[in-house]
């Protein structure tokens, strides 16, 4: 199943730091509507001053209640917009605006609600189009007056960090979205490990008992059949298998990997042509109900094996509402009338309607002749799904950290870091006619270049140095200082301060890089920094709020990001644990349950009626039985010795051509499971060869994996000739 740890939860928290930025923008958008309300219409303050006020809060109210913000953000953005393109209407005043309107706080985080309610493409256009009207604004009287220069600078501003914003955020959803595939995969791979392993444990413990009591019972059958003393070894082989039988563990649920793993098997072995399509991932279901499903299924498919002839068989797995599970096999094979079927023919009335019934569950059987038959199974749970009882994690102290997530530290979001500090550096060049002098902002500016590389330095390795960290602080500050150095008196000096966004976008850097203690020291003394030099140069409380609310408050959303990102980790650590002790204890059950209700009722319906009357002491063997138990015994070690190369209906096929002197002998080199398509090819060409009278001898070998021919089969004909032709892993034949 899928951890659902990323996707959905990265959404919810994105949405709920684009809601608390909406909620902190108004303290700065008030200090500066507070000069400029006199001025405005009070149609325009009340209806959209008032109206981003209430949508901002609702859409924190909204966010953390874990309401989706959409219709929120679609409100936001009209408001904002149409603020905008009334803002010059608006305006009462003859005399132009003293500053820029107080409304362009509110531009960038309205790019940023639409891409991530609405999509990045709607984001990028709505910056830029913001962007372009409100560089318009700023050249009007209203808008202070701009001149071309200042107005293209704010577009630029506007556009650049709501792009960046958004660029990030897309990043970040894609590798989450990668690493949510990656654990999805992981997981599958995990759970069908534990399954194969649990599986290999059982099979060679049957087997155990198979060859030391089944196979020697029937090898002495043969061989002393009147001996008290083989009679009395036929009673403890079987007395073996009814241990093996009995249950001794809770039966746990079966997942829809397994019941997947069930079903393809018992198909297999009766019908290797047919093609298995499954969709149960979210699913369990009681043990019972899993091993009912699996004998009904092979009841079908011995039926499909027998009767239909059919080129084509189609088995879907799925479960088309909660707990409920639909299993469909299809044959285009002769078809039938079930109305016609005799009623003393009751194989499928009893093996199929009967036994879904008794679980709860409904067959139908769909057929007619030259049509084909579909037979439908289903079953759905009446209440909640059984869960798996896992043992709990034992709590430990272990160090916060954030997942791993490649795409993270790769080239995109490094790029975009040295994207927003060059395009700082052109902002502060345009803005040397504000500066008293310019050698310290370019000398600020080579210290920020140093600080950037030390910051993005080795960004595989997480957390970074921490005397590289406060090196990066000490170059933010420098920086600072050299700027504030030769900023103008009395005056807010615009773009002047284009530092202020390079310290922003470090000392995130440094957070997210695991550092946010130094990160937190550094944005407090850049805070105070500020504060003392715009104090110092008599600048006002909005102008001393507006040099530190723009690191401050993106550094806000970065920790709660950052916070969220480790909490994940932690859940992603916890969930994998639990998954695998889940993985292990699901598996043995299930392994447990595929011994007793498949391998030993096979076992007991080839072997059982032998092994009883061998046990009876008074019972005497007739020739023809001997015979048989040679017969089977041979058939039991192909089993063991080339399980992967045999099915139920070739071992039949074998039998008989041995009888006819054939010399039969299958080799498995591969042990893991064949692929689905050369089972299925496999099959097909030993059925031909072993009923063709001119067979004289088969060989059939696996390779191991790795070999271009996965089987290879020799046959020798009794003029002499042989033909060797190999199976790829497409299960296409190649003769040699």
């Amino acid at each position: 199943m899928k951890l659902n740890l990323q996707a959905g939860q990265l959404t919810a928290w994105v949405e709920r730091g684009v809601a608390l930025f909406c909620l902190g923008t108004l303290i700065p958008a008030a200090f500066g509507a507070a000069a400029q309300i006199p001025f405005l219409a009070p149609w325009w303050t009340i209806s959209i001053g008032g109206g981003i006020v209430i949508t901002s809060i609702g859409m924190m109210i909204f966010s953390f209640l874990g309401r989706r913000l959409r219709a929120w953000a679609l409100v936001y953005v009209a408001l904002v917009s149409i603020g905008l393109i009334t803002w010059p209407i608006a305006w009462q005043s003859a005399a132009p605006a003293t500053s820029s309107p107080w409304l362009w706080v509110c531009l960038g985080v309205a790019a940023v609600c639409l891409a991530v309610t609405s999509g990045t493409a709607w984001g990028f256009g709505y910056a830029i189009a913001a962007g372009l009207l409100f560089a318009v604004v700023r050249m009007t009287p209203s808008g202070q007056g701009a001149t071309l220069l200042g107005a293209v600078q704010d577009m630029i501003v506007l556009v650049m960090n709501s792009s960046v914003v958004i660029v990030a955020l897309g990043v970040v959803g894609t590798a989450f979205k990668s690493l949510d595939e990656i654990e999805y995969a992981s997981h599958r791979e995990s759970t069908a490990a534990a399954i194969d392993e649990a599986l290999l444990e059982e099979r060679h413990r049957l087997d155990g008992i198979v060859h030391d009591e089944v196979m020697t019972t029937l090898v002495a059958a043969a061989q002393s059949p009147n001996d008290a003393h083989v009679s009395a070894q036929a009673q403890r082989a079987v007395d073996r298998l009814a241990e093996a039988e009995a249950p001794a563990e809770a039966r746990l649920p079966v997942t829809g990997d397994q019941l997947t793993w069930l079903v393809t098997d018992v198909v297999g072995a009766l019908v290797p042509q047919a093609k298995i399509n499954s969709s149960l991932d979210e699913l369990a279901v009681p043990q019972h109900v899993a091993s009912t499903l699996g004998m009904v299924v092979r009841e079908v498919a011995l039926n499909v094996a027998k009767h239909s002839q059919a080129k084509h068989v189609q088995v879907t797995l799925a479960s088309p509402t909660a707990g409920e599970v639909l299993i469909t096999i299809a044959d285009d094979g002769v078809g039938f009338d079930p109305e016609q079927v005799p009623k003393r023919r009751l194989g499928l009335q009893v093996s199929v309607v009967y036994r879904m019934w008794a679980i709860g569950g409904h067959a139908e059987i769909l057929s007619k002749p030259g049509e084909g038959t579909t037979v439908n199974l289903s079953w759905g749970s009446s209440g909640e799904q059984p869960k798996v009882a896992v043992e709990p994690e034992v709590k430990e102290h272990r160090t916060r950290r954030m997942p791993e997530i490649p795409e993270l530290t790769r080239p995109p979001l490094i790029r975009l870091i040295w994207i927003v500090v060059v395009l700082q550096f052109l902002l502060g060049w345009t803005s040397l006619d504000r500066v008293t002098q310019a050698w310290p902002v370019f000398a600020a500016q080579v210290l920020a270049v140093i600080a950037t590389v030390i910051t993005l330095r080795r960004s595989d390795k997480n957390p970074m140095n921490l005397g590289a960290a406060f090196t990066v602080v000490g170059l933010l500050i420098g920086v600072t200082l050299l700027v504030q150095s030769v900023l103008p008196e009395h005056d807010w000096p615009g773009y002047a301060t284009w530092h202020s966004t390079v310290v922003m976008v470090l000392l995130v850097a440094v957070l997210v890089r695991g550092r946010e203690r130094v990160a937190w020291v550094g944005v407090g003394l850049y805070a105070l920094v500020s504060a003392v030099w715009a104090i110092t140069q008599g600048l006002g409380a909005g102008d001393v709020l507006r040099v530190g609310f723009g690191p401050f408050s993106w550094m806000l959303v970065a920790q709660l990001l950052q916070t969220w990102l480790i909490e994940m980790a932690d859940r992603m650590t916890a969930s994998r644990r639990s998954s695998a002790a889940a993985n292990r204890a699901i598996a043995q059950s299930f392994s447990k349950m595929v011994l007793r209700d498949v391998w030993l009722t096979q076992l007991r319906a080839q072997v059982g009626p032998l092994l009883t009357r061998i046990a009876d002491p008074n019972y005497e063997l007739t020739q023809a039985e001997r015979e048989a138990c040679l017969s089977q015994e041979s058939r039991l070690r192909d089993a063991m010795r080339a399980g992967n190369l045999v099915t139920e209906l070739t071992s039949d096929a074998i039998e008989v051509a041995r009888g006819r002197g054939v010399d039969v002998r299958l080799v498995d080199s591969r042990g893991t499971r064949l692929p689905e398509d050369v089972r299925a090819a496999l099959t097909q060409h030993l059925s031909r060869l072993l009923t063709d009278s001119n067979t004289k001898k088969v060989v059939a070998r696996a390779a191991p994996e790795g070999y271009d021919d996965v089987v290879t089969v020799l046959a020798v004909r009794e003029d002499g000739t042989s033909e060797l032709v190999g199976l790829d892993a497409r299960g296409q034949v190649n003769t040699r």
